[in-house]
């Protein structure tokens, strides 16, 4: 198989070549500076600048502009606007925006990015100045995405124009990448991405190959709250290089998340040396509401600054893989007394629901059913603060999540095998706790419990009996 796909590339790579997609001697050093539209080459978003342009295995709405695979995550009645601004070296700078649209079918997005030259003097052949000109580039984007069984595939297509003074030049490029998921909860996922592949640019007698690239990516899940990212590239105008990147996150308050993000470039190394590799920044996600910012050095060129700035609309989520048949007969609830769930799972609480009682008295029995797991010694609990920094970085908002959809797309967020998800309800004077247990995997409630009190002192009680018949034999 890994030979068969060798030889394609290979296969594929000598055509483009032939047909002039590629400059001469691709691929290494020798073609640097053969390409035409450099303001494809990064992609414009403050996330992935931090992360010294790492990402391409990252699902989030960013991703639009890099691997449009990333952009399936987003469910039926979802959406997102990206604005973006970065102040480049000299007197230059590039915008973008970017609308992102769930559907039932998959994901749409629309975009656009504008790179302007501001100061330009042109000059005659004396010397003497002759005024200003005009020097810009641009794209319009449109994107496709969505979810199968193993992997999320995207596309995105993009008309390019380009204007030096009294020259112009168009094309059209396509970009298509994957991410593969980790299967049985692995904390790992692959991803890769073929970006800006079209058609030369000729701007007056010259025409010039656009700046196409592929690139291999990693994505591990270090730990809850702390991923590492590893990305190999290989741009048709330079050696192959690799990228390394972190990003940290932790919880605030009101389901917002603080992410300190930082990434070494090993081709800035080799041009710009020790302190033009590096770069850093940091995200906050707060009520939907979203900002990157990234400080990017060029060693003696001098610095840039990248700001992005996202919102994330509407009630729906993650849409989830395609899960796997359902029994047509037997129950879909299956009574805790003839299930037996295994040792060492790893689980998440979402917040109960209220129903005559506050959202507040619900978390906190929620909690008191986390403490109750955990002393079982039975189960991998997720940290309720590990859970709203992983929620909040999606912009997923766990209260009022009982479904069993919502469930498994929160599952599938947090990288656990199952589920427990309940309400808190109050008739008269008694309070009573219903819990489901749902597997990630297949979509299926596997047990239900409930308990009831007869006071909010005896809560607690009501869970540790929930929990008891939970990890009966």
């Amino acid at each position: 198989m890994k030979t068969t796909i060798a030889l394609c590339l290979l296969f594929f790579c000598a055509r483009a070549y032939a047909a002039g997609l590629f400059p001469s001697r691709p691929f290494s050093d020798e073609a640097a500076g053969a390409v035409s539209a450099v303001f494809l080459k990064t992609p414009p978003a403050a996330r992935f600048e931090a992360l010294a342009n790492a990402g391409a295995a990252l699902r989030t709405p960013e991703a639009f502009f890099y691997n449009p695979a990333g952009t399936a995550f987003l469910g039926s009645g979802r959406s997102a606007l990206l604005l973006g601004y970065e102040s480049l070296l000299e007197s230059s700078g590039r915008t973008s925006l970017a609308v992102l649209k769930g559907l039932e079918s998959g994901t749409f997005g629309l975009g656009a990015l504008y790179r302007y030259e501001a100061g330009l003097e042109k000059y005659d052949a004396l010397g003497a100045a002759g005024g200003g000109f005009q020097a810009y580039d641009a794209a319009v984007i449109g994107s496709y995405a969505r979810r199968f069984d193993l992997l999320d595939f995207g596309f995105a297509l993009k008309f390019i124009r380009s204007r030096l003074y009294d020259r112009a030049a168009n094309s059209a490029a396509l970009d298509v990448g994957a991410v593969f998921k980790g299967g049985g909860g692995s904390a790992t996922e692959l991803a890769l991405a073929a970006r800006n592949l079209g058609f030369p640019m000729k701007m007056g007698a010259r025409a010039d190959p656009l700046p196409f690239e592929l690139s291999g990516a990693m994505h591990w899940r270090y730990a809850p709250g702390f991923s590492i990212l590893a990305e190999g590239k290989l741009p048709v105008d330079h050696s192959p290089y690799v990228i390394l990147a972190g990003e940290y996150g932790f919880a605030l308050k009101n389901s917002s998340g603080l992410f300190l993000r930082a990434g070494f470039n090993f081709k800035n190394y080799d041009s710009l040396g020790l302190m033009g590799a590096f770069a850093s920044g940091f995200g906050l996600k707060f009520d939907g509401w979203g900002f990157d910012y990234a400080f990017v050095p060029y060693g003696d060129l001098g610095s840039t600054h990248r700001v992005t700035l996202g919102r994330g609309f509407g009630s729906a989520q993650e849409r989830p893989a395609p899960a796997p048949a359902m029994p047509v007969n037997g129950p879909a609830v299956v009574q805790a007394e003839v299930v037996k769930i295994t040792g060492g799972t790893n689980v998440a609480v979402a917040d109960f629901i209220g129903k005559n009682v506050s959202q507040a008295d619900a978390s906190i029995v929620a909690d008191f059913l986390r403490t109750e797991l955990v002393n079982t010694g039975s189960f991998n609990v997720m940290d309720r603060n590990n859970m709203d920094t992983v929620l909040a970085e999606q912009k997923f908002q766990s209260s009022g999540c009982t479904e069993q959809q919502c469930a498994v797309e929160m599952g599938k967020l947090l990288n656990v095998k199952q589920m427990f998800v309940g309400s808190l309800s109050k008739l008269l004077d008694t309070y009573y706790i219903t819990v489901n247990v749902v597997d990630v995997e297949t979509g299926k409630i596997t047990a239900s419990y409930d308990s009831n009190a007869s006071s909010s002192i005896e809560l607690r009680d009501a869970c540790k009996k929930i929990v008891k018949k939970l990890s009966r034999k």
